[in-house]
């Protein structure tokens, strides 16, 4: 009995420690990617939060949203489509056409996404982004 007892400890510390990794790599680890914005800008709308309840600052200012859908394209060439939502008390949309670098997780945008230059951005994917 008493050599089952760590066994157990080691097998659930083991299967916690699994569990974690993966959780972090698929929504933290993230690959550069990029897309262009779409030609339809999202309309302003009240940012709400996951109740409904409308978004404000410490000072009681409403916050504004555009929520986005883009079609990233990461450096080993796959698609993925990926929701983000740029919001502030007043948020400013992307200029339709422009190109976009965003770090990607699995579930959700890391870090940007920012505006690119169209000779930053590795011809390959370029030519996908152009079609």
């Amino acid at each position: 009995m008493k050599k089952i007892i760590p066994i157990i400890f080691l097998a659930v510390a083991i299967f916690i420690g699994v569990k974690g990794y993966l959780y972090y790599s698929d929504t933290y680890k993230a690959t550069p990617a990029y897309t262009v914005v779409p030609d339809k800008v999202p309309e302003k709308e009240i940012a709400k939060d996951m109740s409904g309840k409308k978004i404000t600052d410490s000072d009681g200012t409403a916050n504004y949203t555009y929520d986005y859908s883009f079609d990233f394209i990461k450096e080993n060439g796959k698609r993925q489509t990926q929701d983000y939502a740029m919001t502030s008390d007043n948020p400013t949309p992307y200029e339709p056409g422009t190109y976009l670098m965003a770090e990607i997780s699995n579930k959700r945008v890391v870090k940007g996404p920012y505006a690119v230059e169209e000779s930053k951005i590795p011809k390959e994917i370029l030519e996908q982004l152009k079609k």
